[in-house]
């Protein structure tokens, strides 16, 4: 069992979310956080210890944000210390969160660790350039019909 908070710029979180579920149906334990540009750190980090004391269970938590450098990561950062469930992921993108929302975390931090590493590898692998694959792809006709 796991905890997943998503944090990013604007509202990509909650259409992200919505699009998980969408694939997979309802999602346990998913929040989705947003920044605003009015919004500091220091909120941001206040914003996300709220969510993290919300989930009523000692579940690992994996928060994926939306880039590497970005505010959403630095507020992460200032939080990880606290939080020693807490696996930080960033650069979301839909086929990264449902490789993370179908992981069955335990409370041995290197079985996590391994299996979300393998999760991001699989997620960088889906990443390409059509263009350079369309002799490999197959092609759906106009009704749908393979």
């Amino acid at each position: 069992m796991k905890n997943i908070v998503l944090l990013t710029h604007g509202e990509f979180s909650k259409g992200i979310a919505q699009s998980c579920r969408f694939i997979l149906g309802e999602v346990q334990n998913l929040k989705a956080l947003s920044i605003t540009m009015d919004e500091n750190i220091a909120q941001t980090k206040k914003n996300l210890e709220d969510a993290l004391i919300s989930f009523e269970n000692d579940w690992p938590t994996i928060l994926i944000t939306d880039l590497p450098g970005g505010s959403t990561t630095q507020a992460a950062i200032g939080i990880m210390a606290e939080h020693p469930e807490l696996y930080l992921v960033s650069g979301l993108n839909l086929g990264l969160l449902v490789s993370l929302v179908m992981l069955e975390l335990t409370d041995d931090r290197e079985e996590n660790l391994r299996q979300i590493r393998t999760a991001l590898a699989e997620a960088r692998d889906t990443i390409i350039l059509v263009n350079d694959q369309q002799a490999e792809l197959v092609s759906i006709s106009d009704d749908g019909e393979l």
